[in-house]
């Protein structure tokens, strides 16, 4: 099993600094899934490597590593997509790089046009057999595409989505945190 991780951007989320809480939060529920997908035979996941919820879930696969067996990737979209991140994020991100069993760019040039995202959806879908997307209709975000994209794949193939939305988390932390 190859579990795509993708999700919203940290700004998307209203995230500004790595001391929110809410930071805390997403990492705790990010665990608790990518354990359930360990236990439940992922081998491989893969990240994208933006600052937001692939940058959380990385972190807690750079620590799980040391507990469970299973391998993380890491596949940036182009040459220079990291240009506008803040120096902060840009060393969180090469530190799961570098513990990260394989990293590449899916297209080794930098950014030439809109299509390419197109591309870099179907070589993402392509190469994983489940995505966890953190992706809520209420909050529309470019991650509309990639989510028809993995219904489409998932329509025609085995290819498995969990789509976690607001809701869900929130369960998770009245859940965990209110009790």
């Amino acid at each position: 099993m190859r579990v795509l991780i993708i999700g919203y951007k940290n700004y998307e989320l209203g995230i500004f600094n790595h001391k929110q809480e809410e930071v805390t939060v997403l990492k705790s529920f990010l665990k608790m899934k990518i354990i359930e997908y360990i236990e439940n035979g992922a081998e491989w996941f893969i990240v994208q490597n933006y600052p937001g919820i692939d940058m959380y879930a990385g972190e807690v696969l750079k620590d799980l590593k040391e507990i469970y067996d299973f391998k993380y990737i890491v596949l940036k979209p182009f040459y220079n997509y990291d240009e506008r991140f803040k120096d902060e994020d840009k060393l969180i991100l090469q530190e799961i790089e570098n513990e990260a069993e394989f990293s590449s760019y899916i297209f080794k040039r930098p950014y030439e046009n809109p299509s390419m995202f197109k591309e870099i959806n179907r070589f993402l879908t392509d190469n994983s057999s489940h995505a966890l997307i953190f992706y809520d209709e209420e909050s529309e975000s470019n991650l509309k595409y990639i989510y028809r994209h993995l219904l489409e794949k998932s329509s025609k193939s085995d290819y498995n989505i969990e789509r976690i939305q607001f809701d869900d988390l929130n369960d998770f932390i009245s859940y965990q945190y209110d009790n």
